[in-house]
């Protein structure tokens, strides 16, 4: 069975706890056999376990910062980008796949996206979450060193949106809009199919897939025990 063997994930910043965990749980379900890259700027320090740290002057927005860090890898491989609040449990099967792209739609559950958080969006009023933001940007799949033309396509279309996508939501937004003009082309896959997203506590009990993603403050402090419990008590 052929396997990916490439995970990237974004970070900056001094706090490096978080995507410590996401760095530790690849190692170990991969037996140390796996490269994994770190997207970062020219400050932030390293993260133990990674293969390559990939640093570039970022713009000072988180959105356009991301996208622009993902640009910088180039791999004529299938690579897994993670957001780093997720664990790696086992290892993942290779897609069979012509594009160079593979995209996780969303559930369409119907939940209505709160227009006026963190700030007022008009674009999201009346809105759900799949129809602003129907695919997931925290788990992409690339497959060829020409993948990175994607990010770049997605990152100066988020550069013309207004400031506020900037900050907030700008890579998943302009990631529908550019999917919309069929400016890129890609792959769709069901997240659920690949993907477990915790919430709370409750969700840690249902587990299925070889990708977990830990979605709000709360559950960003189920990643250490879980882990632990994973992978570190027999």
């Amino acid at each position: 069975m052929d396997y990916i063997n490439n995970f990237a994930f974004f970070w900056i910043g001094d706090d490096l706890e978080i995507p410590s965990y996401l760095s530790r749980s690849i190692n170990f379900s991969y037996k140390n056999n796996v490269n994994i890259f770190m997207l970062t700027d020219k400050k932030t320090p390293p993260i133990d376990g990674v293969t390559k740290i990939i640093r570039t002057i970022l713009p000072k927005d988180i959105m356009l910062a991301r996208l622009k860090a993902y640009s910088q890898l180039k791999i004529n491989d299938q690579v897994i980008f993670l957001d780093a609040d997720s664990l790696v449990l086992d290892k993942v099967e290779k897609f069979s796949i012509n594009e160079t792209l593979i995209l996780f739609k969303r559930n369409k559950d119907g939940l209505r996206i709160n227009p006026h958080y963190p700030e007022y969006y008009p674009e999201f009023v009346g809105k759900t979450i799949e129809e602003v933001m129907p695919f997931l940007f925290g788990a992409i799949v690339t497959s060829s060193n020409k993948s990175y033309k994607n990010f770049i396509t997605i990152l100066e279309y988020a550069k013309k949106l207004p400031a506020r996508f900037h900050r907030w939501y700008g890579d998943q937004y302009a990631l529908k809009l550019v999917s919309d003009s069929n400016l890129i082309y890609f792959s769709e896959k069901n997240f659920t199919d690949y993907i477990d997203i915790i919430n709370e506590e409750n969700d840690l009990k249902h587990i299925k897939k070889n990708i977990i993603t830990f979605k709000g403050k709360k559950s960003k402090a189920l990643i250490i025990d879980y882990f632990n419990k994973k992978f570190l008590i027999t």
